[in-house]
């Protein structure tokens, strides 16, 4: 009995000596890993309505890459300079012979009337075009280019009424206008028309020789489509 007394008492010492040290070898059995993985894992619904409300913020402070690329595009847009138009050379040069330093708004300059320079005979002949510019409602040029002429004395250039003039009577007659001197044989020229002067009713242009009564060539003048 004494002996059966004695294992009793010592195996509820070993107990009370386990349970004594339970905090020391429990957790390394692991038997608590769960629990705690479970409640850091547990959240209230207050911490899942904040964490919702900071996505939220950070998705609206985030532009999407199609807002941004049109942001950029945007910014490109208004440091980069709209180009002017460019001004035709031809048109430049007469603007500048006229000394005219800018055309007013709304004004198109173009052409009305061109046409090609014919030959007369091999000695007396001409290659080119005549073109006839308005630049503004008032201020019309008659422009030679290319052109080329046989050289000769006392070149003119006439607006004649006839469409293919051969002799000084179909040059001059019924009425002409005289442009001036022609002032090269070869090379692109300007000759502005007077202005209030009525060009409709003139149907050429005319290289004409003054001091020997002689043309030269000719040029119709033949309406341009949209001019």
């Amino acid at each position: 009995m004494n002996a059966q007394r004695w294992i009793a008492v010592g195996f509820l010492g070993l107990i009370a000596l386990c349970l004594a040290s339970s905090s020391l070898w429990l957790p390394s059995l692991g038997l608590f890993g769960d629990e705690e993985e479970t409640a850091s894992a547990t959240t209230t619904p207050e911490a899942e309505v904040a964490e919702a409300a900071e996505n939220e913020a950070e998705a609206e402070g985030t532009p999407e890459d199609g807002e941004t690329e049109e942001a950029a595009a945007a910014a490109t847009e208004e440091l980069t300079p709209t180009p002017e138009p460019t001004l035709d050379p031809a048109i430049a040069e007469m603007l500048t012979e006229l000394e005219v330093e800018e055309l007013g708004p709304g004004i198109d300059p173009h052409i009305t009337r061109a046409g090609d320079f014919t030959t007369v005979d091999p000695l007396h002949r001409a290659e080119g075009t005549a073109s006839l510019y308005q630049l503004s409602e008032s201020q019309r040029v008659l422009r030679l280019d290319p052109f080329m002429v046989t050289n000769g004395p006392d070149l003119k250039v006439i607006l004649s009424e006839n469409e293919m003039p051969r002799t000084s009577t179909e040059t001059m007659l019924p009425s002409h206008l005289d442009l001036g001197d022609l002032k090269s044989p070869t090379g692109a020229q300007n000759y502005p028309i007077p202005e209030g002067e009525n060009i409709d009713k003139y149907r050429s242009v005319v290289i004409y020789s003054m001091s020997l009564n002689m043309v030269y060539s000719s040029a119709p003048l033949i309406e341009v489509r949209g001019g």
